[in-house]
């Protein structure tokens, strides 16, 4: 699948609250699975040996971080998959790990900070987030709305400049 079809795509199911992550993942090709993981490993995504990938979520994970875990993953796919070779893991602060089966030290901080960023945005769409937000400010329920948490809806409107970190009670 070309770029402009993979976004095609990502942005047709991002028009809908929640998302359909897991949706999203097959629809872009890409093998999706609940896994019974090392409790500090929130999920990964591997290169399987017919060339495509898989990602794999704790299956014992509160199922807001099962989400916001498939689409970092998926962030990987999107914008690293020239760094990915054989796989990446990422532990409860995504961030790859040895404490996996993959240790990827060509993903650093700034990858997994974009990697945060996309999930962010895929979940938690900005024109929908603010449309939503200006209706009710209520965090919870539009944590619930969107599928996240609600301390990931609260950093998402912090960054979209609709509340600051004290609106919110982020400190």
């Amino acid at each position: 699948m070309r770029a402009s079809e993979e976004y095609s795509t990502i942005n047709r199911f991002a028009a809908i609250a929640p998302v359909d992550v897991k949706g999203l993942i097959e629809a872009l090709g890409i093998q999706y699975q609940k896994a019974f993981l090392n409790d500090n490993i929130s999920g990964m995504l591997e290169r399987m040996s017919n060339g495509r990938f898989k990602i794999t979520v704790n299956a014992t994970h509160k199922e807001t971080r099962q989400r916001f875990t498939a689409a970092h993953e998926l962030g990987h796919y999107i914008n690293h998959r020239n760094l990915i070779g054989d796989g990446i893991d990422d532990n409860k602060a995504y961030r790859s790990t040895a404490e996996g089966m993959y240790h990827n030290k060509d993903i650093g901080p700034l990858e997994e900070t974009e990697a945060n960023k996309f999930a962010a945005i895929v979940l938690m769409p900005g024109p929908m987030v603010k449309q939503e937000y200006q209706a009710n400010q209520n965090t919870d329920e539009l944590a619930r709305k969107f599928g996240v948490s609600e301390r990931a809806l609260k950093w998402r409107l912090v960054n979209l400049k609709l509340a600051t970190k004290i609106e919110v009670g982020l400190n």
